[in-house]
């Protein structure tokens, strides 16, 4: 429990740094002298693991890729970024994505990565006898709940607390991010905490309770968190190269679907939490935390819950959402091994998803 604190305060600490102050880069695996070269944005969590093992195991090398990961501590901050073209890829907040599309940004959406990760987070005297399966939103008419700007957690609760007829009942404090979400709760300025992988877990070790996980939240049953994103110009100019970045994370799903120990040991990398809380974050509190599916319906879904929620004004999200070079990228993996159980599920979710 000490040392899960130190790493909690350490996580924080170095968040908020991220936030205020500049990214971090991490080398560019070194390949071809002409090889094409991407710098990747991301954020610290679990729910970014396709980056990870693509980076650590090889399989952007593999595609003829020179890859360099470049950390950010928000959504927003990682958006500026590929606008000013400091980043060429990202996995950005589906939520944030949308509201970006919706202001006018010429950007596309052409790939998926977390899935669902985000707990309601409270604290224990809230739920101290009561039955598990009685626990909703209902205990917190009322309360203020921390929520990180319009991020895809705080979407699928507020939608939830509307459709339950509670959303003047609850009241949802924004702020920065999640660190400073966190830090209020620990504060006792507010009763709950809608937090991302890997601040759940800290959390629950830290002694709060998760009241429940988005991914199991009715009509947003495994949503999409974070999606792939560019330059609507740069996606049009050099397919190929998005393309194979596409294919490497198509087989970095495999091997995270395969290998799980192997995979933590790779998160830990860019994730500094105990091994044993993020294989729990990563693997049991999600039926998966990351998909390479760019999941078309999805974010769909999510735009219906942005308008219904007046974060946003009706506009054609259509024109933003691309599932081509994914299809592409899929069919070609999978033809190499057509009876591998882990294509032929992607395979029939990429059907499923992006109709």
């Amino acid at each position: 429990m000490k040392r899960t604190k130190l790493l909690l305060s350490a996580l924080l600490l170095f968040a908020a740094l991220v936030t205020g102050c500049a990214e971090r880069s991490t080398p560019a695996v070194s390949v071809q002298e002409n090889a094409a070269s991407l710098k990747i944005g991301y954020l610290p969590s679990p729910g970014h693991l396709l980056y990870f093992v693509a980076q650590e195991e090889g399989f952007f090398k593999d595609e003829g890729l020179n890859t360099e990961l470049v950390m950010f501590g928000e959504n927003n901050s990682e958006l500026a970024a590929l606008e000013s073209g400091k980043i060429d890829v990202g996995a950005f907040g589906s939520s944030e994505l949308i509201t970006f599309l919706g202001d006018g940004h010429d950007i596309t959406v052409f790939g998926g990565a977390m899935i669902a990760g985000h707990g309601l987070i409270v604290k224990p005297e809230l739920v101290e006898g009561i039955p598990q399966d009685e626990w909703s939103l209902e205990l917190l008419k009322g309360k203020n709940i921390g929520v990180e700007g319009v991020d895809s957690g705080h979407i699928v609760y507020r939608s939830a607390a509307k459709k339950l007829g509670l959303e003047d009942s609850i009241h949802f404090n924004v702020f920065a991010d999640g660190a400073d979400a966190y830090n209020s709760l620990k504060n006792d300025d507010i009763d709950a905490a809608i937090l991302y992988a890997p601040y759940r877990i800290l959390a629950e070790d830290e002694g709060y309770v998760i009241l429940s996980n988005s991914g199991k939240v009715s009509g947003f049953e495994n949503h999409e968190c974070c999606r792939q994103a560019s330059l609507s110009s740069s996606l049009e100019k050099d397919p190929d190269t998005y393309e194979a970045f596409l294919r490497a994370l198509i087989r970095a799903y495999r091997f995270y679907q395969t290998e799980p120990d192997k995979t933590i040991k790779d998160v830990q990398k860019y994730v500094d939490v105990e091994e044993d809380s993020l294989k729990k974050d990563t693997y049991e509190y999600d039926t998966q935390i990351a998909n390479p599916d760019p999941d078309i319906t999805g974010m769909k879904n999510f735009y219906d819950a942005l308008v219904d929620t007046g974060f946003v004004e009706e506009f054609d999200i259509s024109q933003g959402l691309s599932a081509e070079l994914y299809d592409k990228a899929l069919n070609d993996v999978a033809a190499e091994d057509p009876d591998d159980k882990v294509y032929k599920y992607l395979l029939d979710y990429h059907k499923e998803r992006d109709q």
